[in-house]
């Protein structure tokens, strides 16, 4: 069965006030037409998770959304450190967010534990840091340390996390959910898996018979899917390989925009609230910068190195 439908449409059926929330996009494919919808209907309360955070988390920080935050760092890349977020912890504007630290490998490994349905996890990298001494929302169950049954040495254990629902953005995905990935994987596998449904936004929707014939790229099964939305250039201002490139111009602008609340809230006003959907938020893109560097952010095609799956 089709589980075909708008964004506006996934979102209000799937994410609700409260919902613990994984958002993919580990450097890449960040699904940022689904963080504009969440925003755009105002949900509240969220508790939002994954490695890597950047301005899709601080642009849903500023916007209010955000109560909880399970995190590995969060920063605006080239452009710095994340002025919504400084202004929530520092300021409690909009309002002071809890959050709720690890490592960049601890992290991802408490989404592998909760895809694979364990209930903790053991890590290393947190032993001896200053992480182990901060606990906020999650208190004594942040982590337990216990010795080994094996050589008695101490070792760290951390809990699964099974998000509500975890929200993905992919190259390509049939009707049904089966999604595909191809550049950087990150956390976006274990997320999605560990979560119990799945959003899945697409650049395109294919056919069942062309995801079978690469089935190594699919990284979520179709059951674990609620709702799939073919968005093209639902990363913007990410980059989805094959697709289109890093829009450094825009993450600029966004930098600035987000320096004060007045700009940032123009902004949201501009690119968010007063935009219907994707495709409105094309249009404005190119009559606000023009058709030659939207059409420039496009990738050239090429064909990677072909494989055989034949006996």
């Amino acid at each position: 069965m089709s589980k075909v439908m708008t964004m506006k449409d996934a979102v209000a059926a799937h994410v609700h006030d409260g919902d613990f929330v994984y958002i993919g996009g580990y450097i890449c494919r960040t699904p940022f037409s689904a963080v504009h919808e969440i925003i755009r209907q105002r949900k509240s309360g969220l508790t939002i998770t994954r490695g890597n955070a950047a301005d899709d988390f601080d642009m849903m920080i500023g916007a209010g959304v955000v109560k909880r935050f399970i995190s590995t760092f969060i920063s605006l890349g080239l452009y710095g450190l994340a002025r919504c977020y400084r202004r929530s912890l520092e300021k409690g504007v909009p309002h002071r967010i809890e959050v709720e630290e690890y490592t960049n490998l601890s992290l991802p490994m408490m989404l592998m534990a909760g895809a694979m349905g364990m209930p903790f996890v053991p890590v290393r990298d947190l032993l001896g840091t200053d992480l182990m001494n901060v606990r906020g929302f999650l208190g004594e169950n942040k982590y337990r340390l216990i010795e080994s049954p094996f050589d008695g040495k101490p070792v760290l254990l951390v809990p699964a996390l099974n998000p509500d629902v975890g929200i993905i953005h992919v190259q390509q995905a049939d009707e049904n959910g089966n999604a595909q990935i191809w550049g950087i994987g990150g956390d976006c596998k274990y997320g999605a898996n560990a979560s119990k449904k799945v959003i899945v936004s697409c650049e395109r929707i294919v056919s069942r018979e062309v995801i079978g014939k690469d089935p190594s790229r699919t990284i979520v099964p179709d059951f674990k899917v609620v709702a799939v939305v073919e968005e093209p250039f639902a990363s913007h201002p990410g980059y989805t390989p094959g697709f289109y490139d890093l829009d450094m111009g825009f993450g600029y602008l966004y930098k600035e925009a987000s320096g004060t609340v007045e700009g940032f809230q123009a902004f949201l006003r501009e690119w968010v609230y007063d935009i219907p959907d994707r495709t409105a938020y094309i249009q404005h893109f190119i009559d606000r910068f023009g058709y030659a560097r939207f059409k420039g952010l496009q990738a050239r095609f090429d064909y990677g190195y072909p494989v055989s799956y034949e006996y």
